[in-house]
């Protein structure tokens, strides 16, 4: 039975959603999907990296993504879709197929960090190699450092490695131990990097840790955060 978001979603659905099909559809890796998207009300939208755009769901409701790239011209973009477990969003990304279609609200605003060619400073897990892999293409003078818990590295390099982000990678180990070289390898990429920009994204949890060890050494205190998930949470946008 559909939810009560997503009933109202497919009312409201006819008059601000934006219609669009599949185009192609990759398998990166056993949980990754790169899938492009194409329409003519996708054209001439006002898109930058880091803006979000939300997928509604039939049965579900509104899901998030950040499309690694937006052809305004050519009214199309993409997404890397991660298979995790069997959440709505996982489940609607395993069953895409060239020609079935889609309904899209936005590009919005979600993560925005003005200067175009400034370094950054990158923490995210595999919920943000989207976000990454786009501001890192916004401008080729961009410097983006970073640094991504994964749950299983192997798979996770093959992405990372297409990405360009070769060695980014620390996998999750029992009562987040791993967090310790995930601060220790930001922690030498902000010392290196004092002007950098620094953005927290993924895991509620693990930003939250790594937030408040770095604060207390007198790094990362402009932190950028956009967690896009929680333990225990669903529908974070």
């Amino acid at each position: 039975m559909a939810s009560a978001k997503a009933l109202i979603g497919s009312v409201l659905g006819r008059f601000v959603f934006h219609d669009v099909s599949v185009t192609r559809v990759r398998d990166i890796a056993p949980r990754f999907r790169w899938v492009e998207f194409e329409g003519p009300a996708l054209r001439d939208e006002h898109w930058e990296a880091g803006d979000k755009v939300q997928v509604f769901l039939p049965e579900t409701g509104m899901r998030t993504y950040t499309p690694l790239a937006w052809d305004a011209q050519k009214g199309s973009t993409a997404f890397l879709v991660y298979l995790h477990g069997s959440s709505p969003g996982a489940s609607w990304g395993r069953g895409l197929r060239v020609g079935e279609r889609a309904q899209f609200f936005g590009p919005r605003r979600s993560l925005s960090l003005g200067d175009a060619s400034g370094p950054v400073v990158f923490f995210g897990d595999e919920t943000s190699f989207g976000v990454a892999h786009a501001l890192k293409s916004a401008s080729a003078k961009r410097n983006v450092t970073c640094v991504f818990e994964v749950s299983q590295r192997a798979e996770s390099s093959a992405v990372l490695s297409e990405l360009g982000f070769e060695g980014s990678d620390v996998e999750r180990t029992a009562g987040d131990s791993h967090l310790a070289e995930v601060h220790e390898r930001l922690r030498g990429a902000l010392l290196a990097n004092p002007n950098a920009q620094f953005v927290m994204t993924g895991k509620a949890q693990s930003i939250q840790a790594l937030k408040t060890r770095l604060k207390a050494e007198g790094l990362g205190r402009s932190a950028k955060v956009k967690a896009y998930w929680s333990v225990g949470k669903t529908g974070l946008d």
